[in-house]
């Protein structure tokens, strides 16, 4: 460095060309990757993510969450990160997948987001999350075999999926807690299989003693009626019901339906969760009914 210094000052000319190639490094450096977290109103949390393969070039994404009255959101507090899944590390995540060997990662984009708050930063919010994760590394075709995916760190791995839109795929879900968050792809597709299962998980995420009885009565009564919808192949009727639900969850939310999540882990935001997989029975209803 003392000898560059040297140079420079006995040789403008020397000195613009060390500039300009220490530009150039700077550059290369913040292009190899990235993840930059941007705050917007207050209560969405968007990230850019520009990551390098390994064959060359780079995987891109952008990764949104929106929030319902959050406080203390900060990119610190939010804890937002993302990196490029290696052999053993998709290993790894496809074997947590609901149905193994069915769900695998693509590696034209084995990309993991992990939104992991610290537990003392008082991160909060109410009900559920809206997330989108987009990439334009993956095509888009009606009917898409693509898949929001998300786990608490380490564990099991569950379908979020509300939407899959085009641009070039843009995977819409929401979620009542964080962690992993990968997309996958759906190799042999059973929509009425996926309704049938999501359909256990409400009823088994409705017996949470946590629920007050009248807000669990309500809240199973268009449960079962949209089941019903669905085991008659009524699909549209099948998710004007479980709209029904939501709207009760929203109305419900607070005592009688927990629906709160903070930082500390210490509360079960059960209505984020029972919209978050009421939205992904809707999606395999959809899917039924003839919808992209």
């Amino acid at each position: 460095m003392d000898i560059i210094r040297t140079l420079a000052a006995r040789f403008p000319r020397f000195a613009r060309t060390a500039c300009a190639c220490a530009l150039a490094v700077g550059a290369t450096s913040a292009h190899a990757g990235s993840v930059v977290v941007t705050i917007i109103d207050g209560r969405k949390a968007h990230a850019d993510i520009s990551l390098p393969a390994p064959g060359g070039g780079s995987y891109t994404a952008e990764f949104e969450i929106e929030f319902e009255n959050p406080q203390n959101l900060t990119v610190a507090c939010l804890g937002l990160d993302a990196d490029v899944l290696d052999a053993g590390e998709i290993a790894d995540v496809e074997s947590r997948m609901p149905a193994v060997g069915n769900q695998v990662v693509d590696t034209a984009f084995p990309v993991r987001v992990t939104v992991e708050p610290p537990s003392g930063c008082g991160l909060q919010f109410d009900d559920e999350v809206h997330v989108e994760y987009h990439t334009v590394d993956l095509a888009y075709a009606p009917f898409s075999p693509y898949r929001l995916m998300k786990a608490p760190v380490g564990l099991a791995f569950h379908d979020v999926t509300g939407a899959v839109a085009s641009g070039s795929v843009r995977a819409r879900g929401s979620g009542g807690s964080f962690s992993e968050f990968v997309i996958v792809k759906t190799l042999v597709q059973d929509y009425a299989g996926d309704a049938g299962d999501g359909y256990d998980a409400l009823e088994a995420r409705l017996d949470d003693p946590a629920i007050g009885l009248s807000a669990q009565l309500t809240l199973q009564a268009d449960l079962a009626v949209s089941r019903a919808a669905f085991d008659a192949a009524n699909y549209a009727q099948a998710i004007a019901h479980l709209d029904d639900l939501d709207l009760h969850c929203a109305a419900l939310g607070g005592p009688a339906l927990p629906n709160v999540w903070r930082s500390a882990r210490d509360l079960a935001n059960a209505e984020g969760e029972l919209v978050t997989l009421s939205g992904n029975v809707k999606f395999a209803l959809g899917r039924l009914d003839g919808v992209p």
